[in-house]
């Protein structure tokens, strides 16, 4: 099924907004054919669950409850770290056919205020980000691999780890009365250097377990600038970069498009990056970056030819940062390393 028509299948389906919390998720049905205001936020069936796989079970019985059945029917929900995404995957193993949807916070509020919504409830959010369903009709989140998720989970504590570990270096540079605190400081620095070396050792075996995940970390570091800190990140964050089938498409998603800001013939704003994605994909294109532009490579001279059009230095490493992205993702489509000429071997 190509992507019109799988959207022109999502809107003509009824549409389960969540809001989904800790412990629970409530849930507001909205069929393809309401409309806010014409339909009350009221009029909306709602209900309250736990989040947990008997809760799923419970939504499934009180859905097909509502008459919809035999109709189709998809799931969308803000993004709410691993309380949305364990809740995507109990919805996948017991119906694949919702295709639940995780949009982005950023759009669904700016949705809901659109509807001048006073109050904020549980029950209103989920009824509000039904309707967010039927007029937007997200794309379905796409569900990592078991290793990708260790991969991310491992990536994520090794960035606090290292956070804990700049903010305590930043300490010990300040002057300190206590031997006692200094010593103390000492051997955390020391505890943290060494879990931080442990959770990278336990990264790599990861990857060299699984043939494919391997593969494509050692794709991308065929790239100048790109380390394996960086690679798995990428991949952990962005899950496969081949699904994505404009290179334009992965630049929005990873919040790497320019924004221009232009009004009448008076503002003519500087762009700047979009950052509506991922921050995590964004530091990490920044370090390749960086990296790239002191090589001698294509990077570096798209760099150098932007400063000398004039750009700003940090549009001109944006440009560089987008070229990496799409670099990547072009390397993978093709399984061949990348050619330091910027051609694919």
């Amino acid at each position: 099924m190509n992507q019109h028509s799988s959207r022109n299948k999502s809107m003509q389906a009824h549409w389960v907004g969540f809001d989904v919390a800790k412990d629970t998720f409530d849930v507001g049905l909205v069929r393809s054919f309401q409309h806010y205001p014409d339909t009350k936020l009221r009029e909306i069936p709602a209900e309250t669950f736990t989040r947990s796989p008997e809760g799923v079970v419970a939504f499934l019985s009180w859905l097909d409850a509502q008459g919809v059945e035999d109709e189709p029917v998809r799931v969308v929900m803000e993004a709410t770290g691993s309380y949305s995404t364990d809740l995507t995957v109990w919805l996948l193993a017991r119906r694949p056919a919702l295709s639940p949807a995780i949009a982005n916070p950023y759009h669904t509020s700016a949705f809901i205020k659109s509807m001048g919504v006073r109050n904020k409830t549980d029950r209103l959010e989920a009824r509000a980000l039904g309707f967010y369903g039927v007029e937007r009709c997200p794309q379905p989140h796409e569900v990592l691999t078991p290793e990708r998720r260790e991969l991310r989970t491992l990536s994520r504590y090794r960035d606090s780890l290292v956070r804990q570990r700049t903010m305590l270096k930043n300490q010990m540079h300040e002057p300190c009365a206590s031997p006692f605190v200094q010593k103390n400081q000492a051997k955390r620095l020391r505890l943290l250097s060494g879990d931080i070396e442990r959770v990278e050792k336990k990264m790599k075996a990861l990857v060299e377990q699984h043939d494919d995940l391997k593969r494509d970390v050692t794709l991308l570091m065929s790239i100048y600038g790109v380390g394996f800190i960086n690679a798995t990140n990428i991949l952990a964050e962005l899950g496969d970069l081949r699904r994505f089938t404009r290179s334009r498409q992965l630049s929005a998603f990873a919040g790497m498009s320019p924004r221009h800001h232009q009004s009448g013939t008076s503002v003519h704003g500087r762009s700047r990056l979009s950052k509506q994605g991922n921050p995590r994909v964004r530091q990490c294109l920044y370090l390749s970056a960086m990296i790239a532009i002191r090589g001698d490579n294509l990077f570096r001279a798209c760099y150098q030819r932007l400063l000398e059009q004039g750009k700003p230095r940090m549009v001109a490493l944006g440009a560089v940062m987008r070229k990496l992205l799409t670099v990547m993702r072009a390397i993978l489509i093709s399984g061949k390393p990348y050619c330091p000429l910027g051609i694919t071997q």
